[in-house]
């Protein structure tokens, strides 16, 4: 195997790289802080290298199934117009009208970008309202709890509610203040000790998930 195909130099290189991120934080080094300021800036540039990539990549795979008429070719279809069409939009031509802040931008922006946005989120609503149904189904204890908290929630946030009894109001913030703040402290303490356990995974060159999916 050729030198820069093993696995051992892209392992090496992000062991590196975190350091130079990871030692700021604990130790004053001027010139290791601006290297790492450097570094960061370096990484913008390879995310916009990586988002050309993406496009041509998109442009590749979508371009086969057009040229084929695979199943669904037309959908296929569409995103290429819609995303070289609005590609070239956003070009900084301010001459011919382009660029991002001109007109014809902004207005593919604010009248089918912004809806469209909204409509997928709307849609997650549904799901959203499926499964507080399920889980509102007071079978066992826990269940009991999360139906009584969530109502007395739902009536606080809700004009209504407040109308009704505004204790409501108090019961709301307590439910989030104490058991709903103690919940998330411990959500938040186990996944910081996670990543941690992943960073050390990966300064170890034990996690290689980032590479091609992971391999020995």
């Amino acid at each position: 195997m050729s030198w820069y195909r093993r696995i051992e130099i892209p392992i090496i290189l992000t062991a590196v790289f975190c350091l130079f991120q990871l030692v700021p934080y604990f130790i004053v080094v001027p010139a290791w802080e601006s290297a790492s300021k450097e570094f960061v800036d370096w990484d913008s540039i390879m995310e916009t290298f990586a988002l050309f990539i993406g496009f041509i990549t998109l442009l590749i795979l979508h371009g086969r199934i057009v040229t084929k008429q695979g199943k669904g070719w037309q959908w296929s279809a569409w995103i290429l117009v819609t995303m070289v069409g609005y590609t070239i939009i956003g070009l900084p031509i301010n001459s011919l009208g382009l660029g991002k802040g001109q007109p014809l931008f902004e207005a593919i922006r604010m009248y089918v970008l912004t809806p469209l946005s909204s409509a997928m989120y709307a849609i997650l609503g549904f799901y959203i309202a499926s499964a507080a149904y399920r889980a509102f189904r007071a079978r066992t204890p826990e269940a009991a709890v999360l139906l009584i908290s969530g109502t007395i929630v739902m009536l606080a946030n809700a004009p209504i509610g407040t109308t009704i009894w505004p204790g409501f109001a108090n019961l709301k913030d307590w439910i989030f203040d104490v058991p709903n703040m103690a919940t998330m402290r411990g959500v938040v303490i186990g996944s910081a000790l996670g990543a941690l356990a992943l960073g050390v995974r990966v300064l170890m060159g034990k996690e290689r998930g980032y590479l091609r999916g992971g391999g020995e």
